[in-house]
């Protein structure tokens, strides 16, 4: 099964550039089908599975990543940026260290009963540990890469179709969401540091390629920009690697995390903050805002719904060892934080998939917080915080598309009444809102019951105040931002025309069936488990969602106006109403965030 999720869309990405669009129809939609099939068998399994690779794999791995790492210094040199060609040096560098120190063995002392030592030679390529381990989290991660993923690559088949590209070129995009959710699949069962360095750069890959699609001046910026930035995020995995080889003497997480003592939390501390870099935590949250540039079903795919989710999934691996040290604590704090200040930051834009792609920050910062808290419960409020910001996530940033492509348009200040000519898609994008923020569903049951969680632990833990804190005001922030964007969709005026019929593309449609039906079988699904006939009324705002629009329309408009402005229309809109910050004070919070995030190594060499 594991095989089929990492080659079939290798496989049908190589058929999609020979076929036509109603081929890649069938194609996508049978990825989706059989990944999604494949990934709710593994996820109902208990069985855990490990792979060893050959010899002859781990030499090609070597190979690809020896020559990804040279293209990185071409495209550096090409485009004459410093930081791409210093960052991929210095990854060679490291690169070629770690693998001929792994290659040419080490010696570790072995303390046994206490009485004596010997020196044992520990073989490193071939380890005692598989290279690749499937367990429960990675077939958490399947269910999202490959249901949500699958029907993003759907989606992006009609997208392309209104693009303005040569064939070939939509072919190769749409060949290459295949070839991600394949290099996505991998990397949540890799076990090998090594293995897991090489998949990490393959996104960093995607996310280049895919940002400067449309080649031009502010995309080819925008996606170098991207490109240096999660190389910091490659070099710092590097040189984890490097110190769990020489302070562990192994370069698997399983074995890394079963040590204790020595550089072991320099390790992580440094593994950490690749994750807040892939993330795109604050102050590296100026890539995944540029890469918004990209074509749609690229911002739902990379920067929302599935690539970002590595930076959570890597903290809950570390999770076991970081949860009771002080490390773990200052991480928590970080993303707790992070959800503030991406959520206050989001105030400030009107673009709509900026407004997106910040709130995205402001969440998957909650996400590794109550990752890094460790204990088992709130692992668990962050795993369903990752499905369901996924589930929401994608239909926001679909629904955003057909705004795109059939009403161009991308500034909420432009989208003034649009209940009025496109109910369905306003629709669409309420129920998103409504989904990240309301009852019953799992964003809003995830965010209480980890606002229960971390207050049950401030007695123990009391720094823990700080995320608590931070939870309740990024939240309010958060419900603030989509009460904007609403009230500019769903405003009223009396100079607005209404749309006969809004018709949606089914190739739009579908896709965005598809997720409403997994969000609101979602809802309904938790009532139904918890027995208790009165939760039924959570689901009275679901009903409010789907009538909203028909309402809004029926209603009879106006304007504001007052006597003292002679009768004059009097504009009030709250889409217009921006928190902006000073540039005192954003540059006050880029540098705390910088301290922080360095002194995450800090902490975790002094630990």
């Amino acid at each position: 099964m594991l095989l089929t999720l990492i080659l079939l869309p290798i496989a049908t990405a190589f058929l999609t550039l020979f076929s036509s669009k109603r081929m890649q129809y069938f194609l996508s939609g049978a990825v989706l089908a059989i990944g999604s099939y494949q990934s709710i068998v593994l996820f109902t399994s208990a069985e855990n599975m490990s792979f060893h690779l050959s010899s002859l794999f781990n030499t090609v791995i070597i190979a690809a990543d020896i020559i990804l790492l040279l293209y990185f210094l071409y495209q550096g040199t090409k485009h004459n940026s410093s930081k791409v060609i210093v960052l991929a040096v210095v990854q060679l560098v490291l690169f070629l260290y770690i693998e001929h120190a792994a290659s040419s063995g080490h010696s570790a002392q072995v303390v046994v009963d206490g009485l004596s030592k010997y020196t044992m030679e520990y073989d490193i390529s071939s380890g005692h540990s598989a290279e690749i381990v499937v367990d429960g989290l990675s077939k958490f991660m399947f269910l999202i890469i490959n249901i949500v993923g699958g029907i993003i690559v759907l989606y992006s088949v009609r997208y392309m179709e209104d693009e303005e590209a040569t064939l070939r070129k939509k072919q190769l995009f749409i060949a290459g969401m295949f070839l991600f959710l394949s290099v996505m699949n991998a990397i949540v069962c890799a076990n090998s540091l090594m293995l897991f360095f090489f998949l990490f750069e393959m996104t960093t890959l995607a996310s280049y390629q895919l940002i400067a699609f449309r080649n031009d001046e502010l995309s080819r910026t925008n996606a170098l920009r991207a490109l240096w930035m999660n190389q910091i995020g490659g070099a710092v995995i590097l040189a984890g690697a490097l110190i769990a080889l020489r302070s562990a003497n192994t370069l698997m997480f399983d074995t890394l995390l079963q040590h204790s003592g020595g550089m072991l939390l320099l390790a992580l501390a440094l593994l950490s903050m690749s994750a807040l870099v892939k993330g795109a935590s604050v102050p590296f949250d100026s890539w995944l805002l540029g890469a918004m540039v990209a074509p749609t079903p690229v911002s739902a795919m990379l920067h929302s719904a599935t690539m970002v989710k590595i930076a959570p999934y890597l903290i809950l691996k570390l999770a076991p060892v970081l949860g009771t040290t002080l490390l773990g604590g200052v991480l928590s704090i970080i993303g707790a934080l992070v959800f503030v200040a991406a959520s206050y930051l989001a105030l400030s834009r009107s673009v709509f998939k900026e407004i997106l792609g910040y709130s995205t920050v402001a969440l998957l910062g909650l996400m590794m917080a109550l990752a890094a808290i460790g204990t088992k419960e709130t692992m668990m409020l962050a795993m369903v915080l990752m499905l369901f910001h996924a589930l929401s996530k994608a239909l926001l940033f679909l629904a955003a598309g057909v705004l795109e492509k059939q009403y161009h348009l991308k500034s909420i200040e432009e989208m003034s009444a649009l209940v009025h000519r496109a109910p369905k898609t306003v629709g669409y994008i309420v129920l998103g809102f409504v989904s990240l923020t309301l009852p019953p569903f799992g964003l809003f049951v995830g965010k209480l019951f980890a606002i229960t969680s971390v207050a049950s632990l401030l007695r123990e833990r009391p720094l823990l105040v700080i995320v608590l804190v931070s939870m309740v005001v990024g939240s309010a922030l958060l419900v603030l931002l989509y009460f904007k964007v609403s009230s500019a969709l769903l405003s009223n005026p009396s100079d607005t025309l209404s749309a006969e019929r809004e018709r949606i593309p089914y190739g739009y449609n579908i896709p965005l069936i598809f997720l409403t039906l997994l969000i609101v079988g979602s809802g309904a699904g938790f009532i139904i488990i918890q027995h208790n006939v009165l939760l039924a009324l959570l689901a009275v705002p679901l009903t409010f969602v789907f009538v909203l629009p028909r309402v809004m329309r029926g209603m009879e408009r106006y304007d504001r106006t007052d006597p003292y402005h002679c009768g004059e229309k009097e504009p009030f809109d709250a889409a217009l109403v921006y928190f902006e910050p000073s540039v005192r004070v954003k540059r006050m919070i880029y540098w705390s965030f910088t301290l922080l995030f360095v002194s995450v190594a800090v902490i975790g060499g002094l630990s």
